[in-house]
């Protein structure tokens, strides 16, 4: 779109402001040429056909000012040239472009630094129009997530990967995270490289000591989505695996808040222990993690899991070593029975008074029960002090779920609903850009595919690159309709190939334009296609393996 056509836009919008004011205020809003005349005439002293009032208001606010043989007309008040109505656009410009494209208060100060007569609306309008300034702004904070409801241990198994390659340690350079959604509990593997055969080996071990989940849900990395995880299901078919939408970690929230939380509390025992050995921290942290009350549950994920409290005895311990003879207990018949007794072994008993059930902490009784002990303590044993806590924690879990899904809801009514052609932005990732690129992705709807289940409704978008084959809600967008995005507006979709998200980013911000190499050697030979192109290897380059590349930048 041309410049004639931009600022036909641009009047047109301001022109619809003014008649939005009141009747009194819109002739004088801004200055036209033809008043502008006037007034100079009035300055002038010269026989004009305007009203005695219009001159007296000329005199009082305007002065005239002659530069060479031009007359200029000066706003008294602020000792500036007034910029009529006609000039505003290319005032508006200029200025914006001077102080290189800063924003709306920025440009305000300039224009007020050198003229009068433009009103500040008119920088906004502009401003708002301004591809370059609207594809570089931040990006509205989204809406409260919609809660994922996963009742029972391992119904929902989330795993992620954290990046320590910063603080490499005997060649362990990844962190694996798995959160279990409903009791939190939490399991932290330290893992060379992202190859997807590491990840799999620790989650079979999951597998194999806890049991494997209903869902196996992760982000949409290569390690998550290869075929050595997808095997996963010939040993349990029932095995449900989900990956997360690209550059989307909302998807698995739970997990990605807290990896937050891992690396703090891994940083604060380094720095506690004065050591660099964080693969020696995550047993310390993943126990602290876990022997913590979730606000979610009111519960620690220990006990949700094994219907105790974590054996700490450190009082009963104490007392031990202060009573016996030697200091090293070799016997438990050493013990003295009278420490048994004040320092009960069981914490918790887990049958009640009333209880018909046998106690399962005498081991005698145990093996001295028959079957039908055994099916009575079955069906009279209903109420166990394990179950008592997953209930408790079951309550907890769905108000803190409803709440969440009442915020939801009252946060998807104020959502705008968007038309075929509007034109939206998309967040882009940091990992897909540069400093100084683009940080929206201009898009325009092309189909709106309603949702008769929800009020969360989604659609399709088309860049200038291509048709994006996923499908956003309005959560995801921000709104770009009052920018010009001439070429996007005209696009023909019909021409337009399907593309990923992550391949638009990319195209846009001209970011990652060569391709990385997958050596796992040292790159200084033509085979390796960095070196071959004769450029360094980045850090997207051998898929996050530990190589000894001497290609590196």
């Amino acid at each position: 779109m041309n410049d004639n056509n931009e600022m036909d836009i641009f009047y047109s919008k301001l022109q619809t402001y003014i008649d939005s004011l009141d009747i009194k205020k819109r002739n004088k809003y801004t200055i036209k040429n033809d008043m502008c005349l006037d007034i100079l005439s009035v300055l002038k002293e010269e026989n004009n056909n305007v009203s005695a009032k219009f001159k007296f208001w000329a005199k009082q606010t305007f002065r005239l000012v002659k530069i060479g043989s031009t007359d200029f007309v000066y706003v008294k008040k602020h000792n500036l040239p007034l910029v009529t109505h006609e000039q505003i656009y290319y005032r508006v410009v200029d200025c914006h472009v001077a102080v290189g494209h800063s924003g709306r208060d920025k440009t305000w100060a300039e224009i007020k630094r050198l003229y009068a007569g433009i009103p500040h609306q008119a920088i906004c309008i502009y401003i708002n129009m301004c591809d370059t300034c609207q594809t570089r702004r931040s990006f509205p904070t989204p809406i409260s997530g919609k809660p994922i409801v996963s009742l029972g241990f391992l119904t929902r198994l989330q795993v992620d990967l954290i990046d320590m390659r910063s603080v490499s340690y005997n060649n362990y350079n990844f962190i694996m995270h798995a959160k279990d959604h409903f009791t939190k509990f939490s399991w932290l593997y330290a893992l060379p490289s992202k190859e997807a055969i590491n990840v799999a080996n620790n989650l079979r071990n999951i597998f194999y000591t806890f049991g494997p989940p209903k869902i196996l849900q992760s982000d949409n990395g290569k390690e998550f989505v290869a075929k050595i995880i997808l095997d996963l299901k010939l040993n349990w078919p029932d095995l449900i695996i989900i990956n997360g939408r690209p550059r989307h970690p909302q998807s698995q929230g739970l997990v990605e808040r807290s990896n937050a939380v891992v690396q703090h509390m891994i940083g604060k025992w380094l720095e506690k222990n004065k050591t660099s050995n964080w693969p020696d921290a995550l047993g310390p942290v993943m126990l602290a993690i876990n022997n913590s009350i979730s606000q979610s549950t009111k519960k620690s994920p220990y006990e949700m899991v094994f219907g105790q409290t974590l054996r700490i005895d450190h009082d009963f311990w104490e007392e031990i070593q202060k009573q016996s003879k030697n200091s090293i207990i070799i016997n438990e018949e050493e013990i003295d029975e009278s420490i048994i007794n004040e320092f009960n072994l069981f914490n918790e008993p887990l049958a009640t008074k009333n209880s018909t059930c046998i106690d399962i902490s005498s081991p005698i009784s145990n093996l001295l029960s028959n079957e039908s002990d055994t099916e009575c303590a079955d069906k009279s044993c209903q109420n166990t002090p394990h179950k008592r806590i997953r209930e408790e924690a079951e309550i907890c879990y769905l108000q803190t779920a409803e709440r969440q899904l009442n915020n939801y809801n009252r946060a998807l009514k104020k959502q705008k609903i968007y038309q075929i052609n509007d034109i939206v932005g998309l967040k882009i990732a940091n990992v897909d850009r540069s400093n100084m690129a683009p940080s929206i992705l201009p898009c325009r709807v092309i189909q709106v595919l309603a949702s008769e289940e929800s009020l969360n409704t989604t659609y399709k978008v088309a860049t200038l690159y291509g048709v994006i084959s996923d499908s956003f809600s309005s959560s995801d967008f921000t709104d770009l309709s009052q920018t010009v995005s001439a070429e996007l507006r005209q696009l023909d979709i019909k021409t337009l190939s399907s593309i990923t998200f992550i391949q638009a980013c990319q195209k846009l911000t001209h970011y990652k334009s060569n391709q990385v190499c997958k050596c796992v050697g040292t790159c200084d030979t033509n085979r390796c296609p960095c070196k071959k192109q004769s450029i360094k290897c980045c850090s997207k380059c051998h898929r996050g393996k530990c190589t000894l590349c001497q290609n590196y930048i």
